[in-house]
């Protein structure tokens, strides 16, 4: 005897992907712009992982500066208890970073580029928190860099390529996949120095940061707007090193997230 069952087990389908979008050059760099313009201000309460460090629960407020300075940043991490752990503020080419367990206070001026690190158990520079914060909201083409379209697959590439003298360097490469046109990965590259070749010629290296864009979820911004962000970041930086790529990693999982909330001045002020 052969038994035939229908309609007792449960049925699955699958949701159909998104049809792939086209854009130009031009409608994607509009839409980064967009994305830029639209957040001047940032507060969020979020976690900080490193490789080296836990989740560390911290608080961060973000401002950029309306007449075109460097924005300010300020970011305070949190034990189990509420203490503070770290109080870094980034403001007018300053940089103060406070340790209470430690009694430290650090302060670093325009001509330290980098500023300050971090305590040791967290493996962190305050340069990699703010090219973190940078990533997320922009600019993500700054003056000078040249932007080339390139399309692989599913996605565009925007290769931005900054010309010096009689060559061009790349310094940045943005993924943006074609289904919603969202920015998925940033890849940057920066001149981390030179080293002694074989022929004793000074040969620069580069040091990669690559930054993935992960769990976009829309977000109210005041005046009934809406933007795509991405609720974690994974932030992968490779270092050279006698040839071989040293890599330190870093990821944001934001709890609570308020595009342009007012924020005051004094958040900011480094005595």
């Amino acid at each position: 005897m052969t038994i035939v069952m229908s309609g007792c087990g449960p049925r699955y389908s699958i949701a159909p992907e998104p049809p792939l979008l086209s854009a130009s050059l031009k409608d994607l760099l509009d839409r980064l712009d967009h994305r830029t313009q639209s957040i001047q201000t940032l507060k969020a309460l979020l976690t900080i992982r490193s490789e080296r460090q836990a989740a560390v629960t911290s608080s961060l407020f973000y401002s950029r500066s309306p007449e075109g300075a460097p924005p300010s940043l300020r970011v305070k991490g949190f034990d189990s208890f509420g203490r503070t752990l770290f109080d870094l503020i980034w403001s007018n080419d300053r940089v103060l970073l406070t340790i209470p367990g430690q009694g430290r206070v650090l302060e670093s001026g325009p001509d330290k580029r980098e500023g300050p690190s971090l305590p040791a158990e967290f493996g962190l520079e305050a340069a990699e928190l703010r090219q973190a914060v940078s990533a997320m909201v922009g600019p993500f083409v700054e003056s000078g860099e040249i932007p080339v379209l390139e399309q692989v697959g599913p996605n565009y590439l925007i290769h931005l390529i900054r010309v010096s003298g009689g060559g061009g360097r790349l310094t940045k490469r943005l993924w943006i996949e074609r289904s919603r046109l969202r920015l998925i990965r940033e890849e940057i590259f920066e001149r981390a120095g030179s080293t002694e070749g074989p022929d004793s010629a000074a040969v620069s290296e580069e040091e990669a940061t690559v930054v993935e864009f992960l769990d976009y979820q829309p977000r109210s911004v005041p005046a009934g707007a809406e933007i795509d962000w991405p609720d974690r970041l994974v932030i992968i930086k490779i270092k050279p090193r006698a040839g071989t790529g040293e890599e330190s990693r870093l990821e944001l999982k934001f709890i609570e997230v308020q595009p342009n909330a007012v924020i005051s001045p004094e958040e900011f002020r480094i005595p």
